[in-house]
């Protein structure tokens, strides 16, 4: 029973931690000096973000939400900074093939940079897109890349067990480049 009580203390205190560090930092981290991850970002961080890392655009893995106030935000904040706002709507927990993620690749390397990507959490989506940006386009190793896809991130499939389909969307790019090179 001690056991069980230091376990949930532990637990308790990872979430809340996680909940206001995504809060207030918004999950926020650097890939580079092109690129930069978050979670969805507010009204009062997303500004200060944009403005002290120059970004051009953000990369929206939520899709495109008209009526919801947080796009309505994202966009108008966006505007006011002269900010591109592509969005690419996809699921943590439905596996993207192939043509998806070299979908997400051009559209890594066509953007103005640097560039922003975010999902709502900043966890499991823009941990696929930050790891298909460390392979395809700073070329690091797979197993570089991987290290995107991480709890440091909130990317957890033990917990939450199907957004592994972002591992695997990630391996599969991998053994189609390496299959068509």
């Amino acid at each position: 029973m001690k056991y069980l009580k230091n376990i949930i203390k532990i637990v308790l205190f990872l979430l809340f931690f996680y909940i206001g560090y995504g809060l207030v930092y918004g999950n926020f981290h650097k890939l580079d000096n092109n690129a930069y991850r978050s979670a969805q970002l507010f009204s009062f961080n997303m500004p200060y973000y944009l403005e002290e890392y120059k970004i051009k655009t953000v990369l929206n893995l939520r899709g495109e939400q008209r009526g919801k106030s947080w796009y309505e935000k994202e966009k108008k904040i966006t505007d006011e900074f002269n900010v591109t706002l592509v969005t690419f709507k996809m699921s943590s927990r439905k596996y993207l093939d192939f043509n998806k993620t070299s979908k997400l690749v051009e559209i890594l390397k066509k953007v103005k940079k640097p560039i922003l990507i975010h999902c709502e959490g900043g966890a499991d989506r823009t941990s696929l897109v930050s790891a298909l940006y460390r392979y395809a386009i700073l070329k690091h190793s797979k197993e570089e890349a991987m290290k995107e896809l991480s709890f440091i991130y909130g990317h957890i499939p033990l917990i939450r067990p199907k957004v592994i389909a972002m591992d695997r969307s990630f391996s599969n790019y991998i053994k189609n480049v390496k299959k068509n090179r």
